[in-house]
């Protein structure tokens, strides 16, 4: 007999969380993998937007840390839902960015939040919304912690590796991508020289320069994008050792998955992104600060944000920037992905 985990593809397990509907009462179910250290990734998706999914995968973890449910609800310890829990903790939520712009905007009243453990172990959210207000009382949240124990087996690694086997990671909007190249970066001896070379600008002497800045300031790891022959790439850079030496991992994405942003408006993204002005951007970029206007005025379109600080929040969390000295300085990234994920 298969291991049931290893045997769970994607749509089924969609499946299978849809046939809860008629139990849990919701319009939206959102299962995030998110181990401990790592990168949180989205398992399945049922009635959130790419907007909404992505608030509720970046946003929630940096208000609500492991072990919220026991602290915030100690009483009976169900999972905390908007209409069935006290009215601070209610309060608290409905008045955050994730719940006014994003939750509530999709019509949303109730919502529900299952933390998952597989043995003790932490691996994960799921999250329910429903537009009804009244939709996760007690006897729905009872029966969400009773069936968070089947919905952690599906975020065992063996069923995420499996998973991620079977089908490609996707970008804001869902859109698959190729599985990414690696290749291996000497530096100690001031030689680079890898095994195959699958990424094609690794000698580049821009990314080189990119290079060396992330060995020179210490980051663990630097995630980014990087623009070569008309064609978006997404790439982390992770030292080794203590001579100098890098990993570098890129897969190249589509237009769609970074938002149909043009290169120079990720350029000025990326400024965003650092916390420079517009006039500041202009100038590094040798643009005019009226050109620079029409670039936010466009990306905020695009991100689906209405304020600069919520576009450069979402190009931190999915790492959507070109590094350099005219675009966003390896130090001052460095700061902000210390001082956004510690």
């Amino acid at each position: 007999m298969g291991n049931p985990a290893t045997d769970l593809t994607r749509g089924q397990l969609t499946r299978a969380v849809r046939l809860l509907q008629g139990h849990v009462h919701f319009d939206a179910a959102l299962l995030i993998h998110q181990p401990e250290g790592a990168r949180s990734r989205i398992v399945s998706r049922v009635g959130y937007s790419a907007g909404s999914a992505w608030a509720l995968q970046h946003l929630f973890p940096r208000d609500y840390e492991v072990g919220f449910t026991s602290r915030l609800n100690p009483a009976d310890g169900l999972p905390l839902s908007i209409s069935d829990v006290g009215g601070t903790v209610r309060e608290e939520f409905t008045r955050t960015v994730l719940f006014e712009q994003y939750l509530r905007a999709e019509g949303f009243a109730d919502g529900m939040t299952v933390e998952l453990f597989d043995g003790g172990d932490y691996v994960g959210l799921a999250h329910f919304s429903a537009r009804r207000p009244d939709a996760f009382a007690a006897p729905q949240r009872a029966l969400a912690r009773d069936l968070s124990g089947l919905l952690a087996l599906a975020l065992r690694p063996d069923q995420v590796t499996e998973d991620i086997r079977r089908a490609p990671s996707a970008g804001p909007t869902g859109s698959a991508t190729p599985a990414p190249s690696t290749v291996y970066v000497r530096r100690g001896a001031r030689t680079r020289s890898a095994g195959p070379v699958d990424v094609p600008f690794v000698a580049e002497a821009a990314f080189v320069h990119v290079m060396d800045d992330v060995v020179a300031c210490g980051v663990g790891e630097l995630r980014h994008l990087w623009w070569h022959q008309g064609s978006w790439y997404r790439v982390t850079l992770s030292p080794l050792g203590d001579f100098g030496d890098l990993r570098v991992t890129a897969w190249p994405v589509t237009a769609e998955q970074v938002w149909h942003l043009s290169r120079q408006e990720v350029r000025v993204l990326s400024g965003l992104m650092v916390g420079r002005t517009d006039a500041a951007i202009a100038a590094g970029l040798d643009l005019s600060p009226r050109t620079v206007h029409t670039h936010m005025v466009n990306i905020r379109r695009k991100l689906g944000v209405d304020r600069r600080t919520e576009a450069a929040a979402r190009a931190t969390a999915t790492a959507t920037v070109i590094p350099g000295p005219a675009t966003a300085p390896v130090t001052e990234l460095a700061r902000i992905y210390r001082d956004s994920f510690p």
